[in-house]
């Protein structure tokens, strides 16, 4: 069985990531499609899978891109197909009688598969199923179609507490016996790292013994913007901005006591919340995207995207036993978000 994955994307979004995991776990004879030079590339080769390269169909003409893949399918001869965007569906649909493979659809997007004529003729006649990461994005394309449901997926191998990273760590950034409080992602407005600030602010008011991490490259925010609302807030000195890129996640996330996802859209393929969780962490998160369907009672707390919801919100999680409710973020983890569980889902419907 041979299965191409076609990840079309230049940036690294949580759709390609999931589109790799699958990849990885998948059985067969697996290949990747990507764009030279994008963030799929080096982790398709750090994963040791076969890497394919297409052109970008969002540049120019489509000839050149169509043709490309179509190189690749030719040579490949794969039994499957696999496109997380339209585009690639389009094509992959030109090819498919000819060369003769299954064509599936990964969507993770919230404004969901355009409900247009092209698509529905496309779904109807061409696609043999689609992976959906949430239930809202059932509609009249792809209603009639075998699919099933995937949030998200992590490594729980790779992302476990470390009691060792976790005292490193606070050493390091000097934390002492304050609640720490942490959000990871880039630096744009969707993420909420405002939200997260003067949520902090309150509680510092409050008289909470707290402190907030924010670790994340900066992209549509600027760092100084953040440093001085924390300063208008009276929490500068409360508040620790890592910027670089960090090889030692799993010790940030260890560290940190409560996971917060300020998120205020998107969110709809889960990927900082599942690290959180692996990690052991109760978790916060507001209730966008696939993160409400996620988080459960027992291990977090889900709430409106603004700054006096998120502040109640971890006021309740730090009156719960932070011990019991990481291990019960763990287990949730492990038990339904697991690569074992994707590698189960992705080789009974990818066939």
């Amino acid at each position: 069985m041979r299965k191409l994955f076609v990840l079309d994307e230049r940036w690294d979004s949580a759709l390609t990531d999931l589109g790799i995991k699958m990849a990885t776990v998948s059985e067969g004879d697996v290949a990747c499609a990507v764009l030279k030079g994008a963030p799929a590339e080096k982790k398709v080769k750090k994963a040791s899978l076969k890497c394919f390269y297409i052109e970008d169909p969002r540049k120019g003409l489509p000839f050149k891109p169509f043709l490309s893949l179509k190189g690749v399918i030719e040579k490949f001869k794969p039994n499957v197909v696999v496109t997380i965007r339209g585009d690639e569906l389009f094509f992959s649909s030109l090819l498919k009688k000819k060369v003769g493979f299954k064509l599936y659809r990964v969507h993770g997007e919230a404004k969901g598969i355009r409900n247009t004529v092209l698509n529905r003729y496309i779904h109807e006649k061409y696609v043999d199923g689609v992976i959906l990461s949430s239930k809202r994005l059932v509609n009249d394309v792809v209603v009639e179609l075998p699919k099933v449901f995937v949030q998200g997926a992590v490594n729980t191998e790779k992302f476990k507490f470390s009691e060792e990273g976790r005292r490193k760590l606070r050493e390091g950034l000097c934390i002492g016996d304050s609640i720490l409080l942490g959000i990871v992602g880039r630096l744009d407005p969707v993420k909420g790292h405002d939200l997260f600030i003067r949520a902090l602010s309150i509680l510092v008011k409050k008289g909470l013994n707290v402190k907030g991490l924010v670790v994340g490259e900066e992209k549509n925010v600027k760092l100084c913007d953040l440093k001085a609302l924390a300063k208008n807030l009276g929490v500068d000195g409360n508040i620790i901005f890592i910027t670089e890129r960090r090889e030692d996640i799993v010790n940030l996330m260890s560290a940190i006591d409560v996971g917060v996802v300020p998120s205020k859209g998107s969110e709809m393929i889960a990927r900082t919340l599942l690290e959180f969780m692996a990690c052991g962490r109760p978790v916060v998160t507001t209730e966008v995207g696939v993160l409400p369907e996620i988080v459960k009672g027992n291990f977090g707390m889900v709430v409106k995207a603004e700054e006096g919801a998120l502040c109640r919100g971890v006021e309740a999680i730090l009156n719960r036993n932070l011990e019991e409710l990481g291990k019960a973020a763990r287990e949730e983890a492990v038990e339904n978000y697991s690569l074992r569980r994707l590698a189960d889902i992705a080789n009974s419907f990818l066939t």
